[in-house]
């Protein structure tokens, strides 16, 4: 219930951020960003009353930090119309140092030019070593760099809940 009303706070938000609703994009960053856009479009189209357009964009060639966290097989980035001129928002299920974020933001200049970008995440859990942050934020949770966020939604796994992991240190 308490995600659920976040979603529904978060679709708030965004849909107050722009002047007309249609020029939105919404656009996960793999692999819970992609999820969580989706959730998020269906959301912010049941508010405003019609479908938002929604896809993922995969930063993973350019991220800068390979070597730490290891490659993975690319999920496609997937654009459900032109950039130009649209109110773009980047979607991601956690943030972290910013490396992620900063990767999706070049991999954005190859597919056009928006209008304006911003950033949604569901939560914020601090470490950031590059100057970013989100426009939107679910939750703030202060976590040690050996603890994970875990996002679990209704659609995707049969459960919704923010978990905080102990383990090593993720991706983003």
């Amino acid at each position: 219930m308490e995600l659920s009303r976040t979603l529904i706070r978060l679709a708030s938000q965004v849909l107050e951020s722009v002047t007309d609703s249609r020029e939105l994009v919404l656009l996960g960053i793999p692999t819970r960003g992609v999820a969580l856009a989706q959730v998020l479009a269906h959301q912010i189209g049941s508010i405003a009353g019609h479908a938002v357009d929604q896809g993922s964009l995969d930063p993973t060639f350019h991220r800068d930090d390979l070597g730490r966290v290891g490659t993975r097989l690319g999920i496609p980035t997937e654009l459900p119309a032109d950039l130009k001129d649209r109110s773009v928002v980047l979607v991601d299920d956690v943030i972290f140092t910013g490396r992620t974020v900063r990767a999706a933001l070049e991999a954005l200049q190859a597919w056009g030019r928006p209008r304006r970008v911003t950033l949604l995440v569901m939560v914020d859990r601090g470490h950031r070593e590059l100057p970013i942050q989100p426009d939107f934020c679910g939750r703030v949770v202060p976590t040690s760099r050996q603890e994970t966020i875990s996002l679990c939604l209704q659609a995707t796994d049969g459960e919704e809940g923010v978990y905080l992991l102990k383990g090593t240190e993720p991706a983003g």
